[in-house]
């Protein structure tokens, strides 16, 4: 049997704490020239991702793990994403809701879970808080590769 896999959450460099998680799921979709909306490519999508990463770690040390996949049923994209952070949850969120140009959060409960929904003009965002990050990790593992971006 092969020995697991031990994964460990980075360490801030700035005040040494732990960094806290967050699992995020975004659905992203622009305008075409008809102004009609259509879903974005694999492509495009990791480009946005890492964009993300980037506008998340200017003000705090952001670390992301994300996977892209596709809908069982259709060609469209999402991506599923772990954020390490040592930042106000709120700015985390102002920073997404931002990222699909939207303003509100609202509670949403689906079965047991509950989660943080922001719907934006640019695409979809479910935030939720990570009981067993291995869990998750396997979960959003399980179609495509899981990227880390420092």
């Amino acid at each position: 049997m092969d020995k697991p896999i031990i994964y460990t959450i980075p360490i801030s460099k700035q005040n040494k704490e732990y960094m806290q998680t967050l699992g995020v799921l975004i659905r992203k979709w622009e305008k075409d020239t008809n102004g009609k909306y259509k879903n974005v490519s694999k492509k495009n999508l990791k480009q946005q991702i890492h964009t993300l990463h980037k506008k998340l770690n200017k003000d705090n040390t952001i670390y992301t793990e994300f996977s892209i996949e596709k809908d069982k049923h259709s060609n469209i994209y999402h991506t599923h994403l772990i954020i390490h952070h040592n930042d106000n949850e709120g700015n985390v969120q102002n920073r997404l809701s931002q990222f699909v140009g939207g303003k509100e959060w609202t509670e949403r409960a689906i079965g047991l879970d509950i989660y943080n929904e922001c719907n934006g003009s640019y695409g979809l965002i479910h935030t939720q808080p990570i009981q067993n990050i291995d869990l998750y990790r396997g979960y959003i593992n399980k179609y495509g590769e899981l990227k880390t971006l420092i």
